[in-house]
């Protein structure tokens, strides 16, 4: 009886040991940025983009492009990137735009370029407002890219 009494002891405090040490089990809840308004992109971001379009005989063409924007808080953008269109470079090429910015950080933005026309992207605003994810949003197109505050 006593070895019985002994063993269940010792159990209930191994038992006890083990609980003890567990990290705790907390569920991460990640939450959006929120108060985000047109305000929010302001300033030059330095981006990338890449990817390919479908061109009118349904032809893949690639894509990609780098450059410099300033958004001016109010909507619109000025700057210039450099392209390359399955291997035809075009540097310089001037861009504007205007955009805007929903409460929930998300918004969209329409550029307009010498090269290629008119171009909408949805993006968001991540990492404390300094970065932009985009995606493409004209049809036949899958540009992604990325911004980051200079």
């Amino acid at each position: 009886m006593k070895i019985g009494v002994t063993i269940l002891a010792v159990l209930l405090a191994a038992g006890g040991l083990w609980v003890r040490f567990q990290p705790a089990r907390v569920t991460r809840v990640v939450h959006a940025q929120t108060g985000c308004s047109v305000a929010s992109l302001v300033g030059s971001y330095g981006y990338s983009l890449s990817g390919f379009y479908f061109d009118n005989a349904g032809n893949t063409n690639f894509f990609s492009a780098s450059g410099i924007f300033t958004a001016d808080g109010q909507g619109n953008t000025t700057g210039h990137e450099s392209d390359s269109f399955s291997g035809q470079i075009l540097q310089g090429d001037p861009i504007a735009g205007t955009y805007s910015v929903n409460s929930d950080c998300s918004g969209s933005i329409t550029t307009n370029s010498m090269t290629s026309g008119s171009a909408n992207y949805d993006f968001v605003l991540t990492n404390g407002l300094s970065q932009l994810q985009l995606v493409e949003t004209d049809s036949g197109n899958n540009v992604t890219g990325h911004a980051t505050r200079q």
